[in-house]
């Protein structure tokens, strides 16, 4: 890293106008971050430096945005969470080598600060499906840093006694276990199952094969499949179990059967938990489930989960409640995010009462879901894209632009009462060709470059191939 020298005073004169500029370059050799710091002062130099950032930044506005009509301070919060989530990632075109989104960003490498900047499930659950939805290539990179922490995974399950992958709790440059506390890297086995599901959301986005047959995805998905199947317990009642495990809820640890973990057992109840990983089931996970058992998890789990716990938490309570259409507990969920932002640059804290990671990532991740996997009902699906908007209040026309879908972009307008699609590119020949799917007894409408298509909510995109 080289940085331009901060003094601690600056003076200057109320008749004139001063510029100063402040430069930091971060890089993985000597070689190369000289390059980049000398490049960044001609930039400055030659009056260029600002123009080039906004020039950056407006390409990237142009490919992906979020507009909200109705409520400046969402808006506000929308900007600033996928700016700050964007600029942890390598930009566009890049082929640099990319190690992983810690919940705080790039640590400030003191002892206990900033999780040491390691990478957690923060990544691949709160963060990668917000900028999956748009740019894929990004999207990928995060994949790329699963695949070249595999062997560090495969000796994590080995040292355990198991087969295949385990990945770390916490994980750094090798893939091994980096956690301080052996509890938490020994039972929150979930991280698996996170990482197994954004290699299978990738697939669904995309149906790229090549990526899986020959970049190493495929390795990383059946050597999770070899860990958990070497991981469970027969039992005399002739089922499987998963024992001696932590959930999300890391107020409890040794459980048996997590729900979150294994989607099978219910996690004993009446104490306070952390988050409620019970309310992950419904989305991101998408167990099948009634309307009232839904409910049922958010209102009980609504009653005890932390006030004060992680960001992202009420974001998925809102999205739960605009599954069931309850507009209203949803906005009051959304709400809650809010105390974790603070003006006027939208920073998040990791805790309500300012505690804890700053900048929280995590925290924005979960609060773009609740946006884009919210208000939309998007829901990434084997077959189809699926949507079914609900709108809060303080909402009147949400604008999704550039959604990347079959190497198709595709543009949404979600009103109250209509929602419009269209197709305004398509990225290269292996794009599919899309419909509009409606239920089995009407006919589905191609989608064409330029047309756009008005309907009623819940519908589907999918391929015709």
């Amino acid at each position: 890293m080289i940085y331009t020298p901060v003094p601690q005073r600056l003076a200057f004169s109320s008749e004139h106008e001063k510029i100063w500029v402040f430069l930091v370059a971060i890089s993985e050799t000597e070689k190369d971050v000289k390059e980049r710091f000398d490049e960044g002062l001609t930039l400055a130099e030659e009056g260029h430096l600002f123009s080039s950032h906004v020039k950056a930044w407006a390409q990237l506005w142009e490919g992906s945005r979020i507009e909200v009509q109705g409520s400046l301070d969402l808006q506000q919060a929308i900007i600033g969470c996928l700016y700050y989530l964007l600029s942890s990632l390598p930009p566009l075109g890049s082929n640099e080598d990319f190690y992983g989104i810690s919940p705080g960003g790039l640590s400030n490498g003191q002892h206990n600060e900033d999780y040491w900047g390691h990478v957690f499930w923060d990544q691949d659950t709160w963060i990668y499906p917000n900028i999956l939805l748009f740019y894929p290539e990004m999207a990928r990179h995060i994949l790329k840093y699963r695949i070249q922490t595999l062997e560090g995974a495969l000796q994590n399950a080995k040292q355990q006694g198991y087969k295949g992958a385990k990945f770390p709790w916490e994980s750094a440059l090798t893939g091994y276990e980096v956690c301080p506390e052996k509890i938490y890297g020994d039972q929150e086995i979930h991280i698996n199952g996170d990482v197994l599901m954004i290699f299978k959301q990738y697939y669904h986005m995309t149906k790229d094969l090549d990526f899986f047959a020959l970049s190493g995805g495929w390795e990383v998905v059946s050597s999770i499949a070899d860990y958990w199947c070497s991981r469970v317990v027969w039992s005399a009642e002739e089922n499987y179990h998963i024992k001696g495990v932590m959930p999300p809820d890391e107020y409890h640890s040794d459980v048996n059967n997590s729900v979150y973990t294994n989607a099978l057992a219910q996690i004993r109840m009446g104490d306070e938990v952390k988050q409620a990983d019970v309310v992950l089931l419904g989305y991101p996970v998408m167990l099948p489930m009634s309307e009232e058992r839904r409910k049922n998890d958010l209102q009980i789990y609504e009653m005890v989960t932390d006030p004060n716990g992680p960001a992202m938490t009420w974001s998925m309570f809102a999205i739960g409640y605009m599954e069931l259409k309850e507009s209203k507990m949803a906005q009051q969920q959304l709400k809650k995010c809010f105390s974790n932002i603070s003006d006027p640059f939208k920073i998040w804290t990791e805790n309500a009462d300012g505690s804890g990671t700053v900048n929280f990532l995590t925290g924005m991740g979960g609060f773009l879901q609740a946006v884009l996997f919210g208000f939309t009902g998007f829901r990434i699906t084997e077959k189809c894209l699926k949507f079914n908007p609900i709108f809060t209040d303080d909402v009147a026309v949400l604008y999704i632009t550039g959604v990347c879908y079959l190497n198709n972009k595709l543009n949404f307008t979600f009103a109250k009462d209509l929602t419009t699609v269209e197709l305004t590119s398509i990225l290269d020949s292996q794009n599919y060709a899309l419909v509009i799917a409606f239920d089995h007894l009407t006919p589905c409408i191609p989608l064409v470059i330029g047309k756009l298509l008005h309907m009623v909510h819940f519908l589907r995109v999918r391929s015709v191939n």
